[in-house]
């Protein structure tokens, strides 16, 4: 049972990263930044464009489907599964993201 509760408590820690930032990493370019949200091209092949609150630091589409945080959004982008990334946050970026939050934890703007 310990074990379950690291994993739970990894996969918290990264979905607290900053999306914004994460989608920066990854190449999306910001197409509008305003007081309380950002907006970014799709990266999927729906039409549209992708949401990021600031606030709940969560993703969504236009479409209105909630992507979540970092880990939810890579795990949809990627078509992977959240434990596959946490094995191996290199080849998603994600140590790049924690390298930029300074300390490796929360959300930075």
């Amino acid at each position: 049972m310990p074990q379950q509760d690291t994993i739970k408590a990894r996969q918290e820690r990264i979905n607290n990263l900053c999306v914004k930032t994460y989608l920066e990493i990854l190449g999306y370019g910001t197409i509008v930044s305003h007081r309380g949200y950002a907006i970014f091209p799709s990266p999927f092949r729906e039409e549209g464009t992708l949401y990021v609150d600031y606030g709940t630091n969560k993703a969504r589409l236009s479409t209105g489907k909630q992507l979540g945080g970092v880990l939810d959004l890579a795990s949809t982008l990627f078509k992977v599964p959240k434990t596959t990334i946490l094995n191996n946050i290199m080849q998603y970026r994600i140590d790049q993201l924690m390298d930029r939050c300074k300390d490796r934890q929360g959300a930075i703007w």
